[in-house]
Order: structure tokens, then C-alpha cells, then sequence
């Protein structure tokens, strides 16, 4: 078992204030990540959602693998975070969503130095039973092989009042990403989740930000 924050500040859309979070703020929070245990973590900005355009949104996403929740758990309520959330809230116009999953396997697959393309699949089955959930997650879990590589990542969220289920799988380009879209067993798989959950379908620019030993 792993465990996978997905966290989505919202901040304000405007270049001027990206440049300042990317020289100001995230190299200190890289730091306060490393200090708290991360593992991994990768960053970057949405450019589609649903194949529609949202570069011009700004929509940041970090990807971070904690060695367990408690780890998140003592992060959050921490001082160093506190310090972090008041250092971003200039930035933002509202708080970020944090998001933590519970995936199986180790979870560092998706964590590659030639990671540059990652797909986030947000799932919210119908039936929000657990029954529901479980359904919906082992049928993605089955259909793993579909998504093209084998950095991928499934799991549901544990932190949530609605409980969730996320699909991050990693690509070196948004060419090998297309073509694994085109896969007809992919688009099956896609249309079975869709009948019984909604979801989202993200598609990010990322860069590998921690352990900051390898950048």
C-alpha cells in the first residue's frame, strides 16, 4: 500500500503571480516537504480538461507520495505548513483540495525522471456505498493494462467526506499519451467507468520537484 496526495491550489490566474509562487514559494515548500518525509513529488499546471484548453486557468497540481497518511496527517497540522499556507494565500483565491488516496503496489512508478505527461482521472461512482466504490475501483483496477504504461497508479480517497477514486498515469509526452487514447480496449474500459461513476479527465505538464537530491 501507498499513500498519494493529490493537491490543487487555486491560485489567481495570472502569469505575474505563477512566476512569483515558482520563485518565492515552492522552492521553500520543497524543502518543508522534504523535512516532513515526502517521498516524491511531482508539480506542474493542467493544459486540458475534458479536451477542453485551461492554460490560461493556471490550475497547479502536486502529485506527492507520503510514506503513510499519519505522515500527511502531522504535515498538515504543522507549523511549517500553517507558515506555507499563509505565505500562498496572497497568491490564491481560495484554499487548495487536497486529496489522499490509499493506492496499492509502492506507488513510485509514476515518479520517473522522464515523467513530463501525467492523466489524472477523477472518479466519483454513483453509488457512493462502499459497495459502489469498491465496484468501481476494482473494475479500473482489472483495466490497469489499458492505460499504456506501466506508470500508473489507482486508489480511493480516505480524507474525503464523499469518497472518490483517482487514476494518475505518467507519460514522457503528450504524443505516447495520444496514442494510448486511441487504444480501443482504453476507450471500452472509459465508457464501462462512465455508466456508473462521473469523471473527470486532466491532463497535466509536470516536472519531478522532489527528493530535491534529483533535480
Amino acid at each position: 500500500m501507498a499513500v498519494i496526495e493529490i493537491a490543487l491550489p487555486k491560485l489567481k490566474k495570472d502569469a505575474q503571480v505563477i512566476q512569483e509562487v515558482d520563485e518565492k514559494v515552492i522552492p521553500g515548500l520543497n524543502v518543508k516537504l522534504t523535512k516532513a518525509g515526502i517521498l516524491n513529488g511531482l508539480r506542474g499546471f493542467f493544459v486540458t480538461e475534458d479536451g477542453r484548453d485551461v492554460r490560461e486557468d493556471f490550475r497547479e497540481v502536486l502529485v506527492l507520495q507520503w510514506p503513510s497518511a499519519q505522515h500527511f496527517r502531522d504535515f498538515v497540522a504543522s507549523a511549517a505548513f500553517a507558515e506555507f499556507s499563509s505565505g500562498l494565500k496572497q497568491y490564491s483565491y481560495g484554499p487548495a483540495e487536497l486529496k489522499l488516496l490509499d493506492v496499492a503496489g509502492d506507488g513510485t512508478s509514476i515518479y520517473g525522471k522522464d515523467t513530463a505527461v501525467i492523466e489524472y482521472l477523477a472518479v466519483k461512482p454513483k453509488d457512493a456505498s462502499e459497495a459502489g466504490i469498491q465496484s468501481a475501483l476494482k473494475k479500473l483496477q482489472s483495466g490497469l493494462s489499458h492505460f499504456g504504461t506501466e506508470k500508473v497508479v489507482v486508489g480511493s480517497s480516505i480524507n474525503l467526506e464523499t469518497q472518490e477514486i483517482a487514476v494518475v498515469s505518467a507519460y514522457t509526452s503528450e504524443a505516447e499519451l495520444e496514442t494510448v487514447k486511441a487504444s480501443a480496449a482504453r476507450q471500452q474500459l472509459l465508457a464501462d467507468i462512465a455508466s456508473i461513476a462521473d469523471v473527470s479527465n486532466l491532463v497535466g505538464h509536470v516536472k519531478k520537484e522532489v527528493p530535491l537530491a534529483e533535480q
